[in-house]
């Protein structure tokens, strides 16, 4: 068996993938392998709620069976892969005491898929509560830790994907992205992730947050990885009302060209005077190596982070509300203090609220549509701020605190393809990264930029030291 430092934790998918297609890597080596090292690692790390340790050495064993058979099936056969929470298979906890004992009467869309991709399913990872409240030491559920500094948060809602990813303990994960918890834990872990268009993805058998905002999709620690997961995960589900019957397209067939004469907008007045320097610098940093490859940058006009927040939170609060009433009335304690104020606080949005804020987001996406006929995508920072301490309890209500700077919500209103990736370090050693986002089901083209940057740039090489 490999041992916990085995030089297959950090294989990108695709080099596994490679490896395991040639036969020259064994699914259940590389699972066994994982496993030790979640053995190892995780109890301090605390990124998986449930390990299927003998579903997954059965699933591995299987695919080793069908390719020594020459039934390869793509880039996934073989592969350790693990999901978010709230993704039913199995043991389905969102990271909440009121679904402790949830045990998911069948699997999932997206996890169908990804095991008739060939898919090693290793087990489940840890969640904001519902995907929302913020977990703290006092949480039901232990909170996942950032592998650089396991004193502070690897981000959410999406915080065991994150940490699981940047401490080698997955080559891929699922996460989710109401507004931005995808994108937010790959900033605070140095990985990728894509929120995919709204509807690119299936939602059934997801637990929701707000039904108009949610999205699903892969994160992983490069972007060809991020494309290929996504290309098994990908289609329309008639099962999700909200699945787009559009063609599933080929998402790496852009990955190998150049992004010369490419017109990237930056929207700076939304993130200009609220955005941490350290974040800032290497944001423009990163707009700077852009220009080098050939990419054409300019400012764009945008909405301010007040307003991004005041059309975003009644909309999230209300949905949410909505879903939760009755066991919010009826099991209030069992929440976290900080979910159950932001429940409450949807159950107060009125309707001339809510329906405001839908008139105000659908002229927000027709303004950036427009705008997405003169650049081919928009560049900007994912949050700016650093992630904080895990704390010994509730703050209160943090997503609407003063400092709570994330810009990551406005892709969530417009639905637009959005990938998030490091692009370098803080002093204190934590990484920093930015998001890029481009016109509907056009994933390919954001892909091939956010490529094109990750390969001139170290930064997705680097992991952190356990």
């Amino acid at each position: 068996m490999a041992s916990v430092n085995s030089q297959w934790a950090y294989l990108s998918l695709s080099e596994a993938a490679h490896l395991i297609a040639k036969r020259e890597l064994s699914p259940v080596e590389l699972t066994q392998a994982m496993l030790e090292r979640i053995s190892t690692l995780d109890p301090k790390l605390h990124s998986y709620y449930t390990v299927f340790s003998a579903e997954a050495l059965a699933a591995a064993r299987e695919a080793e069976a069908q390719i020594r058979g020459g039934n390869y099936r793509g880039p996934l056969h073989g592969i350790p892969l693990a999901v978010k929470d709230i993704y039913e298979s199995g043991p389905t906890t969102c990271g909440s005491k009121l679904r402790k004992d949830y045990v998911a009467p069948q699997d999932c869309t997206v996890v169908k898929k990804l095991k008739q991709a060939g898919g090693v399913m290793l087990g489940k990872l840890a969640t904001y509560e519902f995907a929302m409240g913020l977990p703290t030491l006092a949480s039901y559920f232990q909170p996942a830790r950032n592998p650089w500094n396991l004193e502070m948060d690897p981000g959410g809602s999406s915080s065991g994907s994150g940490a699981a990813l940047a401490a080698g303990l997955t080559f891929g994960a699922m996460g989710s992205d109401t507004g931005g918890s995808i994108r937010w834990p790959a900033f605070c872990c140095g990985i990728v992730g894509m929120k995919a268009t709204y509807g690119r993805v299936s939602r059934t058998g997801v637990f929701p947050l707000s039904w108009n905002l949610d999205h699903t999709g892969p994160m992983t620690r490069t972007v060809k990885d991020c494309a290929l997961m996504l290309q098994e995960c990908a289609g329309y589900d008639p099962s999700d009302p909200a699945s787009a019957k559009v063609p599933v397209t080929d998402f790496s067939a852009k990955l190998e060209q150049d992004i010369k004469g490419m017109r990237l907008g930056v929207p700076r007045k939304l993130f200009a005077d609220n955005c941490d320097k350290e974040i800032l610098a290497a944001f423009d940093k990163a707009v700077t190596q852009m220009t080098q490859l050939g990419a054409a940058v300019t400012e764009v006009d945008s909405i301010t982070f007040d307003e991004l927040w005041a059309v975003f939170w009644p909309l999230l609060f209300a949905d949410a509300a909505a879903y939760h009433l009755e066991d919010l009335q009826k099991r209030p304690g069992d929440y976290n203090p900080d979910l159950r104020m932001g429940l409450a606080a949807g159950v107060l949005v009125s309707a001339t609220a809510y329906l405001q804020s839908q008139r105000v987001r659908e002229q927000i996406r027709r303004k950036m549509l427009k705008q997405l006929e003169t650049v081919d995508l928009f560049m900007l920072p994912t949050t700016g701020m650093m992630p904080a301490r895990i704390r010994a309890q509730s703050p209160g209500l943090f997503l609407m605190a003063e400092d709570f700077y994330i810009y990551t919500p406005l892709h969530n209103l417009t639905g637009f393809p959005t990938l998030a990736l490091p692009c370098g370090f803080s002093a204190a050693g934590l990484p920093m990264g930015f998001q890029l986002a481009g016109k509907p089901f056009d994933e390919a083209t954001v892909f091939q930029a956010g490529y094109a940057y990750e390969q001139s740039t170290p930064w997705h090489k680097q992991h952190p030291t356990l």
